[in-house]
């Protein structure tokens, strides 16, 4: 009886996830051609079928951010950005450590962690700088890191919804996607 409970749930989960998929799938292709008004209901449905799916991450304001709840402490996902980085192309240029540095630099107080780390792709950099320089205003990677009221967080920019916005092209794009879809899988299991 158990077994065939369990096996019902499992049938159940993927025919949930199925239609999830779909649903942002259709609203994908939707965004594109939609006004402005129309692209909120849209984005409203995607978070609906990320729900269905039973993802953890949460998107931003206007989807313009990608936001994961890590599992580990402020400190422990800190320690892994730059050998996790490296893993999948990417080179740390510069570290904020604003919850550290600002109280000591200018007297503040920071009542929780928060650091941004900029990475960068160079040959990725160059293909971009050679072909679309106007898209630079993408680089550095970011990746910012916080705590708040008793969780972690880890922030990058969705860049799928800002190629979209900014009108990036062809292979360009493709390796951009690749990275940012590397990204998040990094991410995802911090």
């Amino acid at each position: 009886m158990m077994g065939n409970m369990k096996e019902m749930m499992g049938r159940m989960d993927a025919d949930m996830k199925a239609k999830g998929q779909s649903m942002m799938e259709q609203c994908k292709s939707m965004m594109a051609r939609m006004e402005p008004d129309m692209r909120a209901e849209c984005q409203s449905m995607m978070q609906r079928a990320k729900s269905m799916m039973g993802e953890s991450e949460k998107a931003g304001p206007g989807d313009l951010v990608f936001t994961h709840t890590a599992a580990g402490t402020f400190d422990e996902i800190e320690a892994r950005v730059e050998a996790d980085g490296e893993a999948i192309g990417l080179e740390l240029k510069k570290h904020y450590p604003f919850s550290k540095n600002l109280p000591a630099q200018k007297g503040l107080e920071i009542k929780e962690d928060a650091s941004v780390f900029e990475l960068c792709n160079a040959p990725l950099a160059a293909e971009l700088l050679n072909t679309q320089p106007e898209l630079n205003v993408l680089m550095p990677c970011r990746i910012s890191i916080y705590a708040k009221d008793g969780e972690v967080f880890v922030t990058i920019p969705n860049l799928e919804t800002q190629l979209a916005a900014l009108g990036a092209e062809g292979e360009l794009k493709a390796n951009i996607l690749d990275l940012y879809a590397k990204m998040v899988e990094m991410i995802k299991a911090w």
